[in-house]
């Protein structure tokens, strides 16, 4: 498909409007869609299901993300290349593989699914959004040396695999603040070491790994939150919401539930490339032979489906 229109600036001119109606026309032709599409505006970054005239809209206004390459997300297929170059030494072939992992892994974060960061070739004079903001953040750390002269290990990445560590190893918070700061003495100088775990952890909020708190009954009878976010007492056993004040009259709740929200783990789903396939093959790849291999065999999801024929003619939706 011809993309030679993204290079022209002036969002007026017919050539642009007519590229982008292409565009849509070619996305909404796919016999997954129905009436919306992921709108690739810059800072919608594929994250918004959007109509069509709000699509449109947007290009014709805001212009399309400089960063969505491989429209994967709108029905293109991705064709990998294979070379026989064979000059890259395989030392610095799996350097480059970490580099790009951490960076595909942000932008599967927050949507990009092309690993180029071209946001300086805007000519928007409009502010990024927090999200974009932390997003750009992130790929900053990703390319910072973790101290002066550090060529293998970023800021970004020394934080991720440490934490990686921490969890398949069982530590404490308390020995991580530990090992931080000992960290903080034998590296050199000018390091990015974090100071505690607790400023380490807030690097995975970031990146879409963060959750919800959430105060609870200590009876497991309500949770406070909604209608109840501001109660003191639970409303059916009657039992106070707090265990006891802290010095300077921090409240600490007796129990407290924390929510991973299931929206953002399936959006990430779809972005990643690794899982995107598998996510959307029980659409296109399962074959209905009377075997149960996948949830979408059962006859409960058969009759949701034949029930809501809108929302399930969207394979996205799970």
């Amino acid at each position: 498909m011809d993309k030679s229109w993204l290079n022209i600036r002036n969002r007026v001119d017919q050539r642009y409007r007519d590229g982008g109606d292409n565009f849509l026309n070619w996305a909404f032709s796919q016999p997954t869609v129905n009436t919306m599409i992921l709108c690739p505006y810059k800072w919608c970054m594929n994250t918004v299901f959007k109509l069509r005239v709000g699509v449109r809209g947007d290009l014709l206004k805001n212009g399309f993300c400089d960063s969505y390459k491989v429209w994967d997300l709108h029905g293109e297929v991705l064709v990998r290349v294979e070379t026989s170059n064979t000059a890259v030494s395989d030392e610095a072939e799996d350097d480059s593989i970490e580099e790009d992992n951490i960076t595909e892994m942000i932008h599967n974060a927050y949507g990009y699914t092309n690993v180029e960061d071209n946001n300086n070739n805007s000519e928007d004079n409009e502010e990024p959004n927090v999200h974009a903001t932390n997003f750009y953040k992130l790929l900053e750390d990703a390319e910072t040396e973790l101290y002066p002269g550090c060529k293998n290990v970023s800021k970004l990445s020394f934080i991720v695999r440490l934490l990686h560590l921490k969890c398949l190893n069982h530590w404490s918070n308390k020995s991580m603040d530990a090992l931080l700061s000992f960290f903080k003495e034998v590296l050199p100088e000018g390091s990015f070491v974090p100071n505690s775990f607790y400023e380490a952890k807030k690097v995975l909020c970031d990146l879409g790994l963060g959750y919800t708190k959430i105060d609870a009954c200590q009876n497991d009878c309500t949770l406070y939150w909604s209608d109840y976010a501001d109660v003191q007492a639970c409303p059916k056993c009657g039992k106070s919401r707090w265990k006891f004040e802290e010095h300077g009259g921090k409240k600490v709740a007796h129990k407290i539930l924390r929510h991973f929200p299931i929206k953002p783990k399936l959006q990430r789903l779809y972005m990643a490339r690794e899982t995107s396939t598998k996510m959307r093959w029980h659409k296109e790849g399962n074959v209905d032979d009377g075997v149960l291999r996948h949830p979408s065999d059962s006859i409960i999801w058969k009759s949701f489906d034949a029930q809501h024929p809108t929302f399930s003619a969207e394979l996205r939706n799970v």
